[in-house]
């Protein structure tokens, strides 16, 4: 039967995140998974997902405010 992971979890010696789908036996159980057909897989694939944050690249990083040696270095005196 077709699953869908609703934990983490391992089975036969591979890990499983979340929202993973892969056949087991008609007759095994467990609590990290359920059918794929459900309509809580459904939620789960769709949530396992996130859309991530776009890198920035280098020349982008450094387009933040401009501040001097002094001004950089007086905030991490602060925090000592």
């Amino acid at each position: 039967m077709k699953v869908t992971a609703i934990k983490p979890a391992f089975h036969n010696g591979a890990r499983v995140r979340v929202g993973d789908q892969l056949e087991v036996a008609d007759d095994f159980k467990g609590s990290w998974f359920v059918k794929a057909e459900s309509v809580e897989a459904a939620k789960v694939v769709s949530a396992a997902k996130p859309s991530r944050p776009q890198p920035k690249a280098l020349s982008q990083l450094s387009k933040g405010e401009d501040k001097t040696f002094i001004q950089a270095h007086s905030e991490k005196a602060d925090l000592a």
